[in-house]
């Protein structure tokens, strides 16, 4: 027997099936509509059902869908019939009695010894309770499981977290509604602020924390630390370990009463030191802070008292201040950096100006671009400020003139004070002035051109991967740029020279110095020939730093035939994996003769010259703890931030979130020309492609001279150690001699000098420059520095004869 039909179907055509046992349904009322003859009463629509249009409007033919479809919440169907809208109100109402009967059957045991329940859960009942208050739809009524409701726990804490939200947002009643809308349920796995806050920010941290242990157990890392003030005035020190290039917070605590002198900084950065590498099972093998009293002090007495470690002042720090003693050794380029900040803010704090001045830039190039101003907490600001206003120099200029009295009228504005009006109508003078200087546009070029290098190299430093030998050629390049440039600014190249080699002598320049002889892209080629990089010097330096960090005897020799194939393969290994050292040594690592070597190499090459990792994490900390969260506890705040950069790394690893690209301000042009720092080696190579390269010997008398100092060191170390071969590199000599003392060593002696390339005869043989003529008494003084030196002649000369020199 069929089943019967509902009542409500006397109002609906019955169309395709849905599913196994219900009907599509679309309502007449509708179809009138459609068919645009709402006169039609239902039977006669039913006439009409084989029209085109006729079947639009679809719903579930299920009771309570056609009930709610003709009835409605807020929103009734318009074109549903009088008879229709009463039947609907009629089975409604018998759908509601037979519910309450239901309900009313049931016993309600009352618990009281439960606590009062809490505003969520007065929210969640009265958005069931009161559904038509809501003026939403529910969702599916499935309830959770316990391991969903524990995933729902954990992402709620992960949301809030990568969204910056306060705790509080999961007792909003709007947000509940929102979840509400998709599964009713909700209600039930929504946490409290206090949970969110409490238990599960606890149970993520102690995540993170497991798996940051795991990644760094075992590693060799660099330990850098700063300084911040909240929002709260508490000096916050933050500390962060950097492992494959990769800076990590590991500790976030409350400075304001600790001590800032030097014995107080030393225990404080040794307590950091030995919790990271008992908590972490790491190994600390570099510090790097800032360079102010307190800490620099700290830091120097710390690698007095534990040499193994290898401390090093902040790169990007240093790179900053580089713009600093710019402006102290060039004060025309500081008055000419205010008067453009004074025109920048001028233009950005005059809304009616800057319409104007917008206007005319439309105008010339389609477009409008703000006016960017400089922010002291991001360094290389300055030039990116500079150079948009040197590229809005032409639209500021045909403002300047075209529209001079509309721009003076726009500042004034409607002032009625005469004086307070003529004080308004002179300082906009005054800068109109300033755009059409054709004095201040050159000036401002110059010194835009001088702020490139400090920018660059202060990008550079600021870098995760911001190695010792990257560190070191961006100074460099930056010292040869103020060193080569015109006579007429002599005065600021000798300022800005004196001061990088100020800046030069704090840096740990063993340390720098062996990461660029590591890198087999570079090795000796970039030393000037008064360097001195000879093997001795070389292999004393690079000894005992092996030594402080392995606290071992340097190994034995390693043979020259290991690397006698790198020469060859250096092009080819360089086009595959690019010019970086670390991927050369770890090739290395498989080759158990020089292992030993390669992890040093790695170790040093591995190393961050930068507090930036610091920087950006303190920028979290002025997110998350701001103006409507002051009182966010530092625990939580410390929790928060470890989340969030573990959060931010798995996002990026699983294509959720891009990595920025890296804002480009600086020419691809100008990149390559901006620090170069030329290859002395390779200008003094010779042309046999069989010939090593190197930086030993460019004459016999440095070769002479090389040898005394060789033969007399290794007489000393006989006559102090014996002949054991087992014994530890010779202490340094208190001679100041070079063979022992290379380092410190100024930039200029390094890197500077000119380097003379070798002239080759039409035969392929090197030519020999011919020497100048010799005077009497050159000749008289040449040959007593020889008698004092006790200088080895060549054959044939006769020791006080002269006969090396024919005066021709």
């Amino acid at each position: 027997m069929a089943k019967l039909k509902g009542e409500m179907w006397q109002y609906f055509w019955q169309g395709p099936k849905a599913n196994s046992s219900q009907f599509r349904a679309v309502c007449l009322g509708c179809i009138r509509n459609q068919l645009g003859n709402t006169q039609l009463d239902d039977e006669a629509t039913l006439n009409l059902q084989d029209d085109s249009d006729f079947q639009n409007g679809l719903v579930l033919g299920e009771k309570k869908a056609m009930i709610a479809h003709v009835l409605g919440g807020e929103k009734p169907c318009r074109f549903a019939s009088p008879t229709a809208i009463a039947k609907a109100n009629e089975l409604r109402k018998k759908l509601q009695n037979n519910k309450r009967e239901r309900e009313v059957g049931v016993e309600v045991v009352e618990d009281t010894s439960s606590p009062q329940p809490s505003k969520k859960r007065k929210a969640v009942d009265r958005v069931e309770t009161v559904q038509k208050k809501l003026q939403v739809f529910k969702g599916i009524s499935i309830p959770f499981n316990d391991q969903e409701k524990k995933d729902v726990h954990t992402q709620f804490l992960r949301a809030t977290i990568s969204a910056n939200l306060p705790f509080l947002w999961v007792e909003d009643p709007e947000v509940i509604k929102l979840f509400l809308m998709f599964r009713s349920s909700a209600g039930d796995v929504i946490p409290s602020r206090e949970v969110l806050g409490g238990r599960l920010l606890s149970e993520e941290y102690e995540r993170v924390e497991q798996e940051l242990q795991t990644e760094l157990k075992g590693k060799k890392v660099t330990l850098t630390c700063d300084g911040v003030k909240d929002i709260s005035k508490n000096n916050l020190m933050g500390v962060s370990i950097s492992s494959g290039f990769k800076p990590h917070l590991v500790d976030l605590y409350d400075a304001t009463a600790d001590k800032k002198d030097g014995d107080s900084m030393e225990s404080a950065l040794g307590t950091m030191i030995d919790n990271a590498e008992k908590r972490y099972g790491c190994t600390v093998i570099g510090l790097g802070t800032d360079n102010d009293g307190g800490t620099r002090a700290g830091r120097v007495k710390l690698g007095t008292h534990r040499p193994w470690i290898l401390t090093f002042p902040c790169g990007a720090h240093q790179g900053h201040l580089c713009l600093a003693d710019y402006f102290k050794v060039n004060p025309n380029a500081e008055q000419i950096s205010e008067r453009a900040t004074e025109l920048i803010g001028w233009i950005n704090n005059h809304g009616r100006v800057r319409a104007i001045f917008n206007k005319v830039q439309n105008e010339q190039t389609k477009q409008v671009k703000s006016y960017l101003v400089a922010n002291a907490t991001r360094w290389t600001t300055h030039l990116v400020a500079f150079l948009r206003l040197v590229e809005l120099k032409q639209s500021l200029r045909t403002a300047a003139v075209t529209k001079r009295d509309d721009i003076i009228s726009a500042h004034v504005g409607a002032e009625k004070n005469t004086m307070t009006a003529l004080a308004l109508r002179t300082a906009a003078e005054e800068q109109i002035e300033v755009i059409e200087s054709v004095d201040f546009w050159r000036q401002l070029a110059v010194v835009v051109e001088d702020f490139e290098p400090i920018a660059y190299v202060t990008n550079i430093c600021q870098g995760d991967r911001a190695r010792p030998d990257i560190v070191l050629l961006a100074f460099v390049g930056m010292y040869l740029y103020f060193k080569n440039l015109p006579p007429a600014r002599a005065n600021v190249s000798k300022g800005m020279m004196e001061r990088l080699e100020r800046r030069w002598a704090s840096f740990n320049q063993p340390l720098m110095i062996t990461a660029l002889i590591l890198n087999p892209y570079e090795r000796l080629d970039s030393f000037g020939p008064d360097a001195s990089a000879n093997i001795i010097n070389v292999n004393a330096m690079v000894t005992e730093l092996f030594g402080k960090i392995t606290s071992r005897p340097a190994p034995d020799d390693i043979p020259a035939l290991l690397f006698i194939h790198w020469a060859i393969q250096e092009l080819g290994f360089e086009k595959i994996h690019n010019d970086d050292p670390v991927i050369f040594w770890e090739s290395m690592k498989a080759d158990r003769e020089v292992s030993e070597l390669a992890d040093f190499a790695l170790t040093i090459l591995q190393m961050v010259l930068n507090t930036s990792g610091n920087e950006r994490q303190f920028l979290k900390v002025k997110i998350r703890k701001d103006r409507l969260r002051n009182r966010l506890q530092l625990t939580k705040l410390e929790h928060s931030i470890k989340i969030i950069e573990n959060l931010r790394e798995h996002q990026q690893n699983d294509g959720l979130k891009t990595t920025r690209i890296a804002r480009k301000n600086h020419s691809e042009d100008r990149v390559g020309k901006l620090l170069q720092v030329p290859r002395y080696g390779e200008v003094l190579q010779e042309t046999n492609e069989d010939a090593q390269r190197s930086t030993l010997v460019t004459n016999r008398r440095k070769w002479r001279a090389e040898m005394a100092k060789w033969k007399e060191d290794v007489q000393r170390h006989d006559e102090i150690l014996g002949n054991d071969p087992e014994a530890g590199p010779l202490p340094l000599p208190e001679t100041g001699r070079q063979s022992r003392s290379w380092l410190p060593r100024s930039l200029a002696l390094l890197f500077g000098g000119s380097a003379i390339g070798t002239q080759v005869s039409d035969g392929g043989r090197p030519r020999r420059a011919r020497r100048g003529a010799y005077s009497e008494e050159q000749l008289l003084m040449e040959l007593l520095a020889q008698e004092k030196e006790d200088e080895i002649l060549d054959d044939g000369a006769l020791e006080g004869s002269g006969d090396e020199y024919d005066g021709h």
